[in-house]
């Protein structure tokens, strides 16, 4: 075939289009493949933090919305999660339930993402109000799991104010795919590890935690601590308030003690208004610090109730986890130190806290008055 004919055979394909169809078709695979290697890398994601993470810094690859917005329901509880950015930076913001509510079931018979210009046109525009619309949503995508819809992605506007184009809408419509099975496989295995009115961890899990870090203590060191932390006078604030506000104080308090520590360590509920921590890599010292951190941000921590400023405050039992621990010590006998500690802090007044230390070792104590003093003593090993 001679140069002539193939560049009259190139000029016909191009007059037909099929080039730009071509052309396209390549930037389609190329898309795809990119999806295919970001689900991967997603579903190594173990939890649900980890995967929006992901997902976010996937997106901004893409383009970026003027707001995205993640509601997800539990399998157990009565709370909605809601994550909420602008501009792909989070923010704290949330969208009232009741829209979730309505879009669950009008979504519920839906596969990919419709449009909410569709959905005003199919319901009406009276249903949604400024407190949605605010959020400049664009694209809303079901998020279907066993049983359903269980979550939704709210896509806002882009921040170029163009259209999202058909490979954008690809990209996102099957990347919630794999993020609503991967978040409902996190979210079940979640619930079986974690108390279902605070969401920290259980009993159950932080016992193998600490037995774990026991283990991992004699193998290579270095310290690491326990606490157990009590709410002081809790039956009183209950009869006091009654139980919706305990509750209440609970979930705050909660909240604090997961701000007071990092990722790595394990906060738990122990029991009714009990509640453990295991802090990893972690010598007396640091242990210290943390607890006071804790006890002081609880202190100062304010709980709104039915026009309300509620107050409580907390007292620690502290106990270091190092090579030096029994051939037979478990995570039980260091929560049972642990608690000796608690019943000392308990018993010096309240609102303080005491690390309890064993043999020669000193033992350092603080209180709301003085924040850091140390006393020698074997008291508590006694």
């Amino acid at each position: 075939m001679t140069e002539t004919n193939i560049l009259e055979q190139f000029n016909q394909m191009q007059q037909m289009g099929a080039l730009d169809n071509l052309s396209s078709l390549k930037k389609e695979n190329i898309e795809l493949e990119k999806i295919v290697a970001d689900a991967s890398a997603l579903i190594g994601h173990s939890t649900v933090d980890g995967m929006r993470e992901f997902m976010i810094s996937r997106i901004l690859d893409h383009f970026i919305p003027q707001y995205l917005t993640f509601i997800i329901e539990p399998p157990r509880g009565n709370h909605l999660r809601q994550y909420t950015y602008c501009n792909l930076k989070e923010i704290d913001e949330t969208m009232p339930e009741k829209y979730y509510l309505i879009l669950k079931e009008h979504l519920a018979e839906k596969k990919g993402a419709v449009s909410f210009t569709d959905i005003e046109k199919e319901m009406g525009c009276s249903i949604f109000c400024q407190d949605f619309r605010k959020f400049q949503p664009d694209l809303i995508y079901p998020m279907h799991g066993i049983g359903g819809v269980y979550g939704i992605v709210v896509l806002g506007k882009k921040f170029t104010s163009d259209n999202y184009n058909k490979l954008e809408k690809m990209y996102m419509e099957k990347m919630i795919r794999f993020l609503s099975v991967s978040i409902q496989n996190s979210l079940h295995h979640e619930s079986s590890i974690t108390d279902p009115k605070t969401g920290l961890f259980n009993y159950y899990y932080f016992i193998s935690r600490v037995n774990q870090e026991i283990a991992h203590t004699r193998r290579r060191g270095p310290h690491s601590g326990v606490m157990i932390i009590d709410v002081d006078h809790f039956k009183k604030f209950n009869d006091t308030y009654g139980h919706v506000a305990g509750d209440e104080a609970l979930l705050k308090l909660s909240k604090e003690l997961k701000k007071c520590t990092r990722e790595e360590d394990c906060v738990a509920r122990f029991g009714g208004e009990e509640f453990s921590i295991l802090i990893v890599d972690c010598s007396p010292d640091p242990l210290i610090a943390v607890a006071e951190r804790i006890r002081t941000a609880t202190e100062k921590m304010i709980i709104n109730f039915e026009s309300q400023k509620l107050k409580i405050t907390v007292s620690i039992g502290a106990r270091i986890i190092d090579s030096s621990l029994a051939p037979d010590a478990t995570a039980v006998k260091l929560l049972e130190d642990a608690d000796k500690a608690l019943y000392e802090a308990k018993n010096g007044g309240r609102n303080r806290a005491r690390l309890y230390a064993s043999g020669f070792l000193e033992r350092a104590t603080f209180s709301r008055n003085d924040l850091l003093t140390v006393e020698g003593s074997q008291r508590l090993a006694q």
